[in-house]
């Protein structure tokens, strides 16, 4: 195999476009509770996945039990889901696993860590010698995404049975997210080697990758929900509470005017305190709904040690610039005055007092002039 210019190029698009694609929905993630590492532990596995997949794959082969078109037709699709999953299982096991944006995360960095290494092995094809990089880009957009979803909604189902604590519907919840997954993959096979027009395989990749970026974005507002009870408990005060429920507006409502009134020195540990306080109130929704007590009893432990590296970080932080912290977020009816303060200063005509002032001191003219006249 001749390393050319073009086959170079598209090993670059299909080793590194489908990492970016996982990276690009990691910034959905506005609660920072899918940890980087395990991410990067996923998509290792989703590489030990595939090198598992091709030994089932080939194995019932030799065994003259389906031909090759069956295998990519109907069983490597269960082989392949089935074999993904198998780090989403011990991950979701843990007591330190938060939800479905968790679940939908781990799941789509698993697919893709499968779905790089099946790019290698057909742009180094003898077959597509001549085409590489057109395979590299149609499979970054199609295949590479199908696998994608495949897992995370896997990872999304068994985040979803993990909080359930009817013992019976969690088990449905799980093998209704296998073969959603699954035949999610077998619809997307059949279609690719019946010949289906390349774009509809595109969209096909595309709308799976927005459905996961949907249940994300669902995943997120029940997390929104259950952070809002953090309180005296927790050690959060009301303001803080305010700004971690709020935390899609935070850079530009906090964080900025931290910055420009402290530097960047502390920036990072604020940003830290605010995720920590995060993670403690979804921690605290997990208690309730977790039926084991085992299960409880590590996540109150995590609870305690998130509560003190809380306090450790706040003293970085400092007293005064907690003041500043708590004072963006102050309570409602101090921001309602401060609104209608800015209004009157809007209609002022630049003397003190404003334009309500203004009109008053007007009308009380034009009643003079009215008497003068009469």
């Amino acid at each position: 195999m001749e390393f050319t210019p073009s086959l170079v190029i598209a090993l670059f698009i299909a080793l590194t476009v489908p990492v970016l694609f996982l990276f690009i929905l990691r910034k959905f993630d506005l609660h920072r509770t899918a940890k980087f590492g395990r991410n990067i532990l996923t998509l290792a596995f989703g590489i030990g996945g595939f090198f598992l997949a091709v030994q089932v794959n080939e194995g019932v082969q030799r065994l003259g039990w389906v031909t090759y078109d069956q295998v990519v037709r109907f069983t490597a699709p269960f082989a392949e889901e089935i074999l993904k999953s198998l780090i989403l299982l011990y991950l979701v096991s843990r007591a330190d696993f938060n939800y479905v944006v968790d679940g939908a995360l781990y799941g789509f960095g698993a697919g893709i860590g499968f779905a790089v290494i099946e790019n290698i092995q057909y742009v180094t094809d003898d077959r597509f010698v001549n085409s590489a990089l057109l395979v590299a880009i149609l499979r970054v957009f199609s295949t590479n995404l199908m696998h994608a979803t495949g897992s995370g909604l896997i990872g999304t189902a068994l985040a979803y049975h993990r909080g359930e604590k009817v013992k019976s519907r969690s088990i449905w919840i799980v093998l209704g997210g296998y073969l959603i997954a699954i035949a999610f993959h077998l619809v997307f096979n059949n279609m690719v080697s019946s010949g289906v027009l390349i774009f509809i395989a595109i969209a096909y990749g595309v709308v799976g990758a927005v459905l996961i970026w949907y249940i994300i974005r669902r995943g997120m507002s029940t997390q929104r929900e259950w952070v809002s009870q953090l309180g005296a408990e927790d050690r959060v005060s009301q303001q803080e509470t305010r700004a971690v429920t709020s935390i899609d507006k935070v850079v530009d409502t906090l964080i900025k005017p931290f910055q420009e009134k402290f530097g960047d020195e502390k920036v990072h540990l604020v940003r830290e305190m605010l995720y920590t306080q995060i993670e403690i109130g979804i921690k605290r929704k997990l208690v309730e709904s977790t039926p084991s007590p085992t299960k409880k009893r590590e996540l109150e432990d995590i609870i305690k040690k998130l509560g003190t590296d809380m306090e450790a970080l706040r003293r970085q932080i400092g007293t005064y610039h907690m003041m500043f912290v708590r004072t963006v977020y102050l309570d409602q009816s101090f921001q309602v005055w401060a609104k209608i303060d800015a209004r009157i200063a809007e209609t002022s005509t630049g003397q003190k007092g404003g334009g309500l002032f203004d009109r008053a001191t007007e009308r009380i003219k034009e009643k003079s002039v009215k008497k003068d006249e009469a």
